[in-house]
């Protein structure tokens, strides 16, 4: 069963046919990022939903933590590959 999990936590389960059972995957957005602390631009790909959340991430410079959505801008979207 697919699962999502970083480090010690609780794995966040998701029914295998959680897709075939009238789910939409969500979309995967591509986002540059610009820290506000270091000015350093980099590239991160986020679910939408995360995104409009504005959920914080890391500077991988400084490792200083800013909310996604006031310091980036969506470039694309990141297509499945089969």
């Amino acid at each position: 069963m697919p699962f999502l999990s970083s480090g010690d936590e609780e794995a966040w389960e998701m029914p295998e046919d959680w897709e075939y059972s009238g789910g939409v995957p969500e979309r995967l957005l591509k986002i540059k990022a610009k820290c506000p602390n270091c000015n350093n631009t980099f590239e991160v790909e986020l679910g939408e939903s995360w995104y409009t959340m504005g959920i914080s991430i890391s500077c991988p410079s400084c490792g200083y933590q800013f909310p996604v959505n006031m310091y980036g801008e969506v470039v694309g979207e990141v297509k499945k590959k089969k």
